[in-house]
């Protein structure tokens, strides 16, 4: 066989070969050098108590105004406060004064450009209708490209949720 006379054809097959090679390049690269760097702050609320932590002046505060009903007070309980590791991905509890000794950052948007997300869940019926909803039981730190799921110590109650207080500036 001459190679000389397959060289339109070593061409045409290796062309598309190539070009998927540099998109999934230029897709999953980036998320190899590109990672987070800053932990964050968050609590696990009661769905009855909320907004019991807020941020002032990159500080953590208690609110006054924290709202339990009436028949809900033998329940109603102190959010737990965790760091988030992002290099570990683990949670880590700590206490009200330990967190009032951090600087946080309380925009949404992390200083390197990422962000904190619900994921998805997509349900179909008889694959035609394709219905896509949020499900907040699932978090991902989402930004450049790149998710990454977040491996997060939230209350098992029925009405526990995470809330987002801040982003730890060192």
């Amino acid at each position: 066989m001459d190679a000389k006379k397959n060289i339109p054809l070593i061409l045409g097959l290796s062309i598309p070969i190539l070009m998927i090679l540099f998109v999934a390049g230029i897709i999953y690269l980036p998320g190899l050098f590109i990672q987070p760097k800053f932990n964050f702050l968050y609590a696990t609320e009661d769905y009855y108590f909320p907004s019991y932590y807020s941020v002032k002046n990159g500080r953590l505060i208690k609110n006054n105004k924290a709202y339990c009903p009436e028949f809900y007070k033998r329940k109603c309980t102190e959010p737990r406060l965790y760091i988030y590791d992002i290099t570990k991905n683990e949670s880590k509890e700590i206490s009200f004064s330990e967190a009032q000794r951090l600087t946080l950052n309380s925009n949404s948007r992390s200083p390197d450009g990422f962000e904190i997300t619900c994921g998805r869940r997509t349900q179909s019926i008889f694959f035609i209708f394709v219905e896509s909803s949020s499900d907040c039981s699932t978090r991902f730190i989402k930004g450049h490209n790149i998710s990454k799921k977040l491996n997060l110590q939230l209350s098992k109650g029925r009405y526990g949720s995470f809330r987002f207080l801040g982003w730890i500036i060192k």
